[in-house]
């Protein structure tokens, strides 16, 4: 190991510059393989950038990168993955965070005014990578539009600037406020046509002077001292030419590790010429160490291969990789050209139909920022190394694409011109010393009609996921207007992604093509052929999808072709458009007032501070968890050797290090408790056996990987892997009978009462948390045996007992302290205990700060997320569709461990109880299996009630052939069903508005005329088939018990204290309005103006507000907001004295705050009080909603598009409605995540393979709906609910049933057509996600060849028309 002796670095080496939001930053020494996140987040004080994924992925980490050439004089400025840009790359670059965006840290940029505004963060974790993301497209269209010499720039498009969002990802908001920031800067926004915002409050003041002031000259500027330092020509120490090229043979920098192991290094090589990276190579050649080339890196967010490399060779300076040329045919471009580049260059050739397909294409790949930083050659040769699924491989090679090779040969260089094709197909044997230099793209073609399309089949439409398959077709034609013929003279037919080593061509079928006239016929012949030419490797996943997908793709184009019309037209998604309605009432002042997030601004410019964030202590050491690999075993021995022995290491902590008990989760709800490392029998892979402590963050992961463990399978049996192992096995949890509530009604009677009955099983998968920010923790030990611990957790006070239980200690030697949540979603109720104690326990060992950040893929394979359902029922049904009886067995999958799901039988049954099934008994049977336990998940319970609710009610239909919207219609609940199913919980008649804002949407969408309609589209159109799905919620929320503590300054200033976690759903905002509100008695309102700017909620602190309980169920806000209006009461009535003696003493009467406030401090007045609100007479109430959605399925592809969703939510009197419009929008599309794109995939031992952002598709801008409307309806008011107010965060998650059951619907028509007949009787087995494979499989993998034989049989004649 080590870099060779000809690549030391030496004295003489230039150290590594750059600037970092406009300061000077020099580094003498580098290690190679870190990254620039890595850099800023460990060794500055910016922590804007957010380690999200690490993968490039999510954009929580992007920053602007700018590059100047003293040549041109330009500067190139564009958005990164700060995680896949390596740190020696950004040598002569300016870097800016969303911290430098800021003149001062209170003077914030437009962006990020403008998101706070529009309600655009709510945890605001992804923030500051969104404002980067909209911040890039600007710059990147100024710099446009500055390149092309325009002299009167305009601004970007809708469209440009929403898909400047395609690789962020955001899990709380829903996109849409996101969208309506980046339309605020595009030149073709109606700006009345933008959402809720604090810039102007109706349509009048819709105009842009009213928006937070964006002027481009006071943007960040490339910093003078580097544009100086970059045109004064390099030194060298030796003026010899020779020596000029061989100096860079020495490593620019080394990086030397010291372990039990020896000692290893690492090598950065930057080259400047092939002659250089010549040398380079034939000095690394035949030694044993791995070398990679680097230009943009982005490939290791894949692979993740930067610790194992020895030696980087940096080739992104060398000239003959960077050449643009133009011919008359084509385009001609170095392989370090970005790819983002060229899609530049290809926008900017003019009229030509392959430059502008490939564009179009280009701009799916990944999302933006990678593209921005990856090369185009790079893709190229991770296709032919690696198989990688490239997307730019298959384009080019349907383009006809050419590449040169050159063999490097010291100061010699042969190059060798190959096809794209030839390039491909030698893989590793292209030989030693040779690298991909240029390809050649030809974009004209002659006199010769030429047509090229290309296609893509992937989770998300627009990008940010890899393709299930790719194609690119290019013919030349001739026509014959006379007899409508048309022949194809010529036929190049790439395909790619399917499940190959690389792109491939379809000779046979280009050959069969070349030359004939096309005719239906040939087509089905194309087809038969072309499935002997594309056949995926034996160990594809969904093969015969991918099969079907490339056969629909030839298809497509060769119909086009044939008729002179697209064969089918997918809605456009872009731009995104939305209203939300509302009402404001100024009775409680200023409750009810649509305000911004209290800190909002300071989330978007990286200001706020999360856990991770918070400055690593003196000595403080990093850790990193040791999990199971097997399902079920007994431990027969853990080796930590090599992983002390590891760089860095410092310790392995197990069970056997616990100085108390051997818990890590106590569950508040049961009781029920779990170890915190394994001792004995391992459960589930992923269980954490230790931890591993190290100096460094990826030294601790590196050295975790390193642990070895013995395992027994044999003697502890095969473990239960499912539901149905489960009962074969006799293997479950028992549920306390008060979960589970008795039957209601005759269900017998009721069975009898029904014309049909019919029986059938639904099942539903898990989902994965996926907050943005990761489970984290930072522990301090203390003095006197104490210790403080900083968390991400919903749940401090279920942290602090773990913790000393965990190491024997009383609770008040344990302080933890949350200030705000990235993201929890539940994942971080509960199970986050586990995580804390281990680095509790660790820090306690040592006696040394510790900390812990997951990185995704462990964190996911950790928590596990949503529980999985199996429900065999019975359902008796009349004519019409009326329900008389629901009989059903649910069987819940808990995990190794029960959690809280022995609880969630409750929430399953409430939420099933929305329609009325005139009898219902529900029973459940809890499965302990070998997996990972699952765990509360917004919305649990209720989610999985609501759809296995709806595909009963899809079943009746289905089976009577109705609409689901009409027998939804027979059986909505009434007011005395809904008072027989839900009991206490309705209140009275007023508060039931189900049937209200029910009947309020049909009428506003014209259900019964929309699904006409949508049933004539399905009739006419083949390949794109509709679906419209109307359903309700009924929620129950159960308010809980809550703390305030409010504070009162002699300046007037204001500190409260609740027993709630800021996470993201505006409680500190909403609590900040209350105090406000209930302090009002002593405000002199006349004068005083911002009385908001005076209250500040802090942190959430367990010994100074103890006895706290967990955030969840939808009402903390509320209860937080109840606790701090008890104890405002309180202060009202100590303070009321003193304001009425000090009125004695003005003419006016009036009363300033801060002279009340000065006035008590100096009489001695209590001006703190501690109170705890309990809910106290109503405890529990329902939270009614209704919600339709209407969604396009291509039957060609299984791709799902939403066209429109309208909801109504009954939110009582809002506390904030911007927040909770926000906190609707956002659960909705989580639920949409749910139903449609978030497969959670596990191998056959149960360890997660959907484990990041590759393989795991939480929604994005382009899987929400394109028209996305929300009212909240204002129900009367309730003197038991805190300001009339109701639960908001969770209930809207369960109306994603209605996207769904339109999907359902969609794929019913598309049946209709492949089976013959009608949807009568077409009852299919549908379980969520409606993935893009599982829909196009029912909708008929073969249902091109179904069609084209059937089409042929009916008529010898073949038309030469649009094949429908």
């Amino acid at each position: 190991m080590g870099a060779p002796a000809a690549l030391k670095s030496t004295p003489s080496s230039k150290p590594l510059v750059f600037a970092l939001n406009g300061q000077r930053v020099e580094l003498a020494s580098v290690d190679p393989a870190t990254t620039l996140l890595s850099y800023i987040r460990s060794e500055t004080r910016f922590k804007g950038p957010k380690r999200g994924c690490g993968e490039g992925g999510c954009g929580a980490c992007v920053v602007m990168l700018a590059r100047y050439n003293p040549q041109t004089k330009e500067v190139k400025e564009s958005s990164v993955n700060s995680c896949l840009v390596m740190l020696c790359s950004v040598d002569g670059c300016a870097i800016t965070t969303t911290e430098g965006l800021c003149k001062t840290r209170i003077d914030f940029h437009a962006v990020h005014k403008r998101i706070s505004a529009f309600h655009g963060s709510q945890c605001g974790f992804c923030t500051p990578g969104m404002s980067m993301a909209i911040y890039g497209c600007l710059k990147h269209d100024q710099q446009q539009q500055a390149a092309q010499g325009i002299e009167s720039p305009t601004r970007p498009s809708c469209e440009k600037l929403e898909r400047a969002l395609q690789g962020n990802i955001c899990r709380c908001t829903g996109y849409r406020p996101l969208l309506d920031v980046c339309k605020t800067f595009a030149s073709d926004v109606d700006l009345e046509d933008l959402g809720v915002n604090t810039c102007w409050t109706d349509k009048a003041g819709a105009k842009a002077e009213n928006l937070p002031v964006y002027d481009p000259k006071s943007d960040p500027q490339f910093p003078q001292f580097l544009i100086d330092e970059l045109e004064t020509p390099e030194i060298h120490s030796n003026g010899n030419a020779e020596h000029a090229q061989l100096a860079s043979l020495d490593a620019r920098f080394t990086h030397v590790e010291s372990s039990k192991e020896g000692e290893s290094e690492r090598a950065w090589v930057s080259t400047s010429s092939l002659a250089d990276l010549s040398a380079a190579l034939e000095a690394l050649s035949g030694r044993n160490q791995k070398v990679k080339l680097v230009v943009g890196n982005t490939s290791a967010g894949y692979y993740k291969d930067l610790r194992q490399v020895d030696v980087f060779v940096d080739i992104s300076q060398i000239p003959e990789l960077l050449t643009v040329r133009r011919d008359a045919r084509g385009l001609e471009l170095g392989a370090a050209t970005r790819i983002a580049e060229l899609v530049d260059y290809l926008e900017e050739w003019s009229k030509s139909s392959v430059a502008e397909a490939l564009a179009d294409h280009l701009k799916k790949l990944a999302g933006g920022h990678v593209r921005n930083w990856g090369s185009v050659g790079g893709n190229l040769v991770m296709a032919q190394k690696f198989g990688f699924a490239s997307d730019v491989a298959t384009v080019l090679l349907g383009a006809g694409a050419s590449v040169k090779v050159v063999a490097l040969k010291g100061f010699n260089a042969d190059v060798t011109e190959l096809s794209l094709e030839e390039f491909l197909e030698k893989g590793s044997t292209l030989g030693e010393n040779r690298i991909l230099q240029s390809v050649y793209i030809p974009l004209e073609s002659g006199p010769t009609e030429t047509v090229f399309k290309t296609f893509r089949g992937a989770p998300r439409p627009y990008g940010n996921a890899l393709s299930f398959a790719n194609a690119a077709f290019l013919v030349q034609v001739s026509r014959s207007e006379q007899n409508r013929t048309v022949v194809i003279q010529t036929a190049r037919l790439a395909f790619g992604a399917f499940g190959t080593k690389h792109a491939i061509r379809a000779l046979r079928v280009e050959e069969l093509l070349k030359g004939k006239s096309l005719t239906l016929g040939l087509v089905k012949e194309a087809v038969e052929v072309l499935k002997t030419d594309v056949v995926p490797l034996e160990v594809t996943p969904t093969k015969d999808y991918r099969v079907s997908l490339v056969v629909g793709f030839l298809f497509d184009f060769l119909n086009s072709l044939l008729s002179g019309e697209p064969t089918l037209t997918p809605t456009h998604l872009f731009p995104h458009i939305g209203k939300q309605q509302f009402t404001v009432s100024d009775e409680h002042y200023p409750i009810s007032q649509p305000t911004s997030k209290f800190q909002s601004q300071n989330q978007a410019s990286g200001e706020a501070v999360y856990v991770d964030d918070i400055p690593s202590p003196p000595g403080c050491l990093h850790a990193a968890f040791v999990l199971s690999s097997e399902p079920y075993a007994k431990i027969k021995g853990v080796d930590s050797a090599a992983a002390l022995g590891s760089v860095g290491a410092v310790a392995y902590v197990s069970a056997s290090d616990i100085p108390g008990k051997n818990i890590g989760i106590i569950n508040p709800f049961n009781q029920e408790k779990e170890p915190l490392f394994v001792d004995g029998i391992v459960g589930y892979v992923g269980q954490p056996l230790g931890v591993v402590v190290a100096d460094t963050y990826d030294n601790a992961r590196i050295a975790a990987g390193k642990v070895n463990v013995n395992y027994d399978t044999h003697s502890v049996g095969a473990p239960v892997m499912t539901c149905d192992d489960a009962v074969t096995r006799n293997s479950f949890f028992s549920i306390p009978p008060m979960f589970v509530g008795p039957p209601i009604g005759d269900i017998e009677k009721g069975l009898s009462a029904a014309d049909f009955k019919s029986s059938a099983t639904v099942s539903t998968k898990s989902q994965s948390h996926f907050y943005m920010e990761t489970q984290t923790t930072l522990a301090i030990p203390d003095e006197d045996g104490c210790i403080t611990i900083y968390t991400a957790s919903q749940s401090i006070d279920c942290v602090q007992q773990v913790i000393a239980v965990c190491l024997g200690i009383p609770i008040h030697n344990v302080r933890v302290i949350t200030r705000r949540l990235g993201g929890a979603f539940g994942g971080k109720a509960f199970r986050n205990q586990q995580i804390a104690a281990a680095v509790a326990v660790a820090a306690y060992k040592l006696r040394r700060p510790i900390r812990i950040s997951l990185d995704r893929n462990t964190d996911m394979q950790m928590i596990g997320g949503r529980f999985l359902t199996k429900t065999n029922y019975t359902v008796g049904f009349t004519k019409t569709g009326k329900i008389t009886a629901l009989k059903a067995d649910v069987l819940m999958e808990a995990g190794w461990f029960i959690d809280a799901t022995n609880v969630l039988p409750m929430t399953i049954t409430n939420s099933l109880k929305k329609y009325n099934y005139g009898s219902m008994n529900i029973n459940y049977i809890l499965c302990k299996t070998n997996n990972v336990p699952k765990t509360a998940t917004r919305a649990p319970g209720d989610c999985e009630g609501s759809a296995i609710a709806d595909a009963v009610l899809d079943h009746v239909a289905s089976y009577l052939g109705l609409s689901g919207n009409k027998v939804r219609d027979v059986n909505l609940h009434t007011l005395e069903s809904v008072s027989q199913f839900h009991g206490d919980a309705v209140g009275d008649a007023n508060g039931f508005t189900l049937p209200i804002i029910w009947n309020r949407l049909k009428s506003r969408l014209k259900m019964e005329e929309r699904e006409e309609e949508i049933e004539v589209f399905n009739e006419q159109s083949r390949w794109i088939k509709r679906g419209l799905s109307m359903v309700t919620c009924t929620f129950h929320a159960l308010a809980a018990s809550n703390i305030a503590t409010v504070s009162i300054f002699q300046d007037g200033s204001i500190v409260v204290e609740v027993g709630g976690v800021e996470m993201g759903q505006g409680l500190y905002t909403k609590v900040r309005q209350a105090v406000a509100y209930c302090l009002s008695p002593l405000w002199n309102k006349s004068k005083d103006v911002d009385m908001l700017g005076m209250i500040r909620v802090i942190q959430a602190d367990s010994l100074s507000l103890p006895n706290s309980f967990c955030d969840g169920g939808s009402t903390t806000s509320e209860g937080t907001c109840a606790a701090a209006q008890t104890a405002c009461t309180v202060l009202v009535q100590r303070l009321q004295p003193v304001k009425e003696q000090l009125a004695k003493n003005q003419a006016d009467g009036m009363v300033a705050w801060e002279l009340l406030c000065l006035t008590a401090k100096q009489m001695q007045v209590d001006m703190q009080s501690h109170e705890r609100w309990s809910p106290v007479p109503m405890a529990s109430y329902l939270v009614y909603g209704v919600g339709a959605s209407e969604v396009e399925v291509n039957t060609l592809t299984g791709e799902t598009r939403i066209l429109a969703t309208n909801l109504i939510h009954d939110g009582g009197k809002s506390l904030n409605p911007a927040l909770d419009i926000g906190q609707i929008e956002g659960a909705f599309v989580m639920g949409a995540g749910y139903f449609l794109t978030e497969d959670v995939v596990r191998d056959a031992k149960g360890k997660l393979l959907s484990d990041g952002t590759w393989t795991y598709k939480p929604p994005t801008i382009d899987t929400i709906p394109q028209k996305f409307n929300v009212e909240l309806y204002n129900s009367p008011t309730h003197k038991d609910r805190i300001f009339s107010s109701k639960g908001i965060g969770e209930p809207p998650l369960t109306l994603a049933t209605s996207v769904f059951s339109a999907v359902r619907y969609a794929i019913q028509a598309a049946r209709k057509d492949y089976f013959g007949g009608t949807a009568s009787g077409d009852m299919f087995e549908f379980s969520q996600p409606a993935t893009t494979d599982k829909v196009k499989s029912l909708c008929g993998l073969d249902n091109v060849e179904q069609y084209l034989e059937a089409t042929l049989k009916r008529s010898k004649t073949i038309p030469h028309g649009k094949l429908s």
